[in-house]
């Protein structure tokens, strides 16, 4: 298909650089993903993908292949990585010099960076920094000796809250005046807040170890459990443990049960957990460990499901698709995602006429000395529309985010969770890190047409117009 429409899709002589990085199986279909390889090293950014539905029908094809006419350039070039890798690495730790604590590089590639019509030779280092917390992806130009872009891609989801099955607050189903008062800490959560639950997966040899799901980071663990019971108050070390567990666990379970299993399964080992990570404030997804870190400042963050959900998120999206959220837009979708996520797993346990002000909360726990009412850290109804997003360089996601998970739960009103979620999941498999609106508004549509026929989007295409995104005709 590729070579029959080189030329319409700009790929005449480019077919010969493009190298097959992997083949994704979707509930919705397949989707072959090629990079750009230029004397032995990438292009970063620069691929073709091949979307086909279940029946083998190419339904998309997406380009960002340098064009023949810049190859063309760099051929009388050659290789100009005149900077040798150790000397491009102390640079990109020079740029972070505003940072204290350790700066690790964990990642280290060569490769090509675009830069208007031409290509420089870079190299791209991932680097981790303690304090404050962030995770650099650095890329410096190895001839000229300049940092070519800096992108921190630590998911960061802000507040805290303390949470059972979803939370205490939806537990004892809106009574939170008795559970606020000067210090936090030392507040004993009523029993009704607590539920027995099912730690499902464990590899029985007395530790949060399974199938899905370690807390292995976390330091210290709780002690061995030789009868696999974890019966702690919230306020004893193991409770965090298996918070995290279990949500995480269930979380996995249920993208599961959407089909994605078998060779369409989408963790190919257990998310790795730190229920201890920092004592500030604040909940990570770190996508260059793969794996989960939660604050312990004000309240401890691992004591929130909706807060746990919501890094799942995070963690979701970028087994799909890794790095996801290089760009403002992306950044954004990733929040919206991640609190639609939370919404959408505990909006079961809203539903009745006590807490039906609570449907369209996430972290009401967190919230509860917050100046809002029902108290939550986010809503998910707002009227924000694309026209409202902040393009600021430094914009805050999550004031962004509200726009996607606003849109998202629109979706989910409309049609209901079973499809939503799914086609919501689906259409990750067509994205990139660097994504946009436009572009998520039409792989929910795409994925619809693979997953129910295009049953829902009519519906979907009215919702993106009323928040001003697309196109998507």
């Amino acid at each position: 298909m590729l070579s029959a429409n080189a030329d319409l899709i700009g790929l005449r002589g480019v077919l010969r650089t493009l190298h097959r990085r992997v083949i994704k199986r979707s509930v919705g279909g397949w989707h072959v993903i090629y990079t750009q390889r230029l004397f032995g090293h990438r292009v970063h950014r620069a691929y073709v993908t091949v979307h086909m539905n279940r029946h083998r029908q190419v339904y998309l094809v997406k380009s960002r292949a340098v064009p023949h006419d810049v190859l063309e350039k760099l051929a009388k070039v050659r290789d100009r990585h005149e900077l040798g890798m150790k000397a491009c690495e102390l640079l990109a730790r020079k740029s972070l010099s505003h940072s204290t604590g350790f700066r690790r590089v964990t990642d280290r590639e060569k490769l090509w960076y675009p830069v208007d019509d031409r290509l420089r030779p870079a190299f791209r280092f991932r680097v981790l920094q303690s304090s404050p917390r962030h995770e650099w992806i650095v890329y410096v130009d190895a001839a000229r000796g300049t940092i070519l872009s800096k992108y921190d891609n630590l998911a960061l989801a802000s507040g805290s809250a303390r949470v059972f099955n979803p939370n205490p607050v939806i537990a004892l189903r809106g009574a939170v005046n008795q559970l606020i008062d000067d210090d936090l800490h030392e507040l004993e959560v009523p029993r009704g807040a607590y539920e027995t639950v099912t730690l499902r997966g464990l590899d029985g040899k007395g530790f949060l170890d399974g199938e899905h799901v370690t807390t292995k980071l976390t330091r210290p663990r709780v002690k061995k459990q030789p009868n696999l019971v974890w019966d702690f108050d919230n306020d004893q070390r193991g409770f965090d443990e298996a918070m995290v567990y279990f949500h995480v666990d269930t979380a996995v379970r249920y993208v599961e049960s959407l089909g994605y299993r078998g060779e369409c399964r989408i963790f190919d080992e257990p998310i790795a957990a730190n229920a201890h990570g920092t004592p500030e404030d604040g909940a990570y997804y770190s996508p260059g460990t793969r794996s989960l870190l939660f604050g312990t400042g004000d309240i401890d963050e691992a004591e929130d499901g909706e807060t746990i959900l919501h890094e799942f998120g995070h963690a979701l999206q970028d087994a799909i698709c890794p790095d996801f959220g290089q760009s403002q837009e992306a950044a954004a979708m990733g929040e919206g995602f991640g609190d639609y996520f939370a919404a959408s797993s505990t909006a079961q346990a809203k539903i009745d006429k006590r807490m039906g002000k609570y449907l369209d909360t996430v972290m009401s726990w967190d919230g509860v000395y917050y100046d809002v009412t029902p108290p939550c850290v986010r809503r998910m109804d707002g009227k924000l529309t694309y026209e409202t997003f902040n393009h600021a360089t430094r914009a805050d996601e999550h004031d962004n985010g509200e726009i996607w998970s606003a849109t998202l739960w629109a979706i989910w009103k409309a049609i209901g969770r079973e499809h939503a979620d799914a086609i919501i999941i689906e259409s990750h498999f067509q994205l990139d890190g660097f994504t946009s609106f436009a572009k998520g508004a039409r792989a929910i549509i795409d994925a619809d047409h693979n997953l129910f026929g295009g049953r829902h989007v009519d519906t979907l295409k009215r919702i993106f117009h009323r928040r001003g995104i697309g196109p998507v005709d």
